[in-house]
């Protein structure tokens, strides 16, 4: 092989390179808290595929083993006809910490001791930059001082895949007591529900 010809396919693999790596993260920089969780993965399908999943809040018990109902709820607690996620609304979770082993559907029991739950406020839904993020901000009556923002987001990486990210920041005096209570197993639950949606859009690709 020539040099030219050499320093040609140099030029194509870098070229190929910085292509795939172009797409670094879609996640926004944010503050940095006491700690945080975060998953990625890359996907077998499309943007638009994944960007349903992950916005069909109500068909979140057919695959996710982490966050078992994800429910739109009015200020009374009253659950909403449009489940779809809009910017100021409020967010009703039910989690396991730790995920339940998969596969999982809306049949799949809980595990009693495993239960969470927690009000969230929906702060962005931008379906063209596919990402979506809400935070949990505590009852001040309850005199918690702990603060957290979600952001998920799905991108085009190209060659048939998209690539999925989630990541949770957490602020507050209480987030060290709760990094060393349930910081392994959340970011468990991130990994799992990553793999979830792998498998849930794969299967769906086929």
């Amino acid at each position: 092989m020539t040099v030219h010809r050499l320093k040609a396919l140099a030029l194509i693999l870098w070229l190929q390179t910085i292509g795939v790596c172009s797409v670094v993260t879609n996640l926004p920089e944010v503050p940095h808290g006491v700690f945080n969780v975060s998953t990625r993965i890359e996907i077998r399908g499309t943007k638009h595929a994944a960007w349903t999943a992950l916005t069909d809040f109500p068909n979140y018990p057919e695959w996710n083993p982490f966050v078992r109902a994800s429910i739109m709820v009015s200020s009374e607690n009253a659950t909403l006809r449009d489940q779809y996620p809009k910017e100021g609304r409020r967010l009703f979770l039910r989690t396991q910490i730790p995920a339940l082993p998969l596969p999982v559907n809306r049949q799949t029991p809980d595990i009693k001791a495993n239960v969470q739950y927690s009000y969230e406020n929906v702060t962005h839904v931008q379906r063209k930059q596919g990402r979506l993020a809400w935070d949990f901000t505590p009852d001040p009556n309850l005199q918690v001082d702990l603060q957290s923002e979600r952001w998920s987001a799905v991108s085009d990486i190209g060659h048939g895949k998209v690539l999925y990210e989630s990541r949770e920041v957490f602020h507050g005096a209480t987030a060290e007591y709760l990094k060393g209570q349930i910081g392994e197993a959340l970011q468990a639950c991130f990994d799992a529900q990553a793999q979830a949606l792998k498998g849930l859009l794969e299967q769906c690709d086929k």
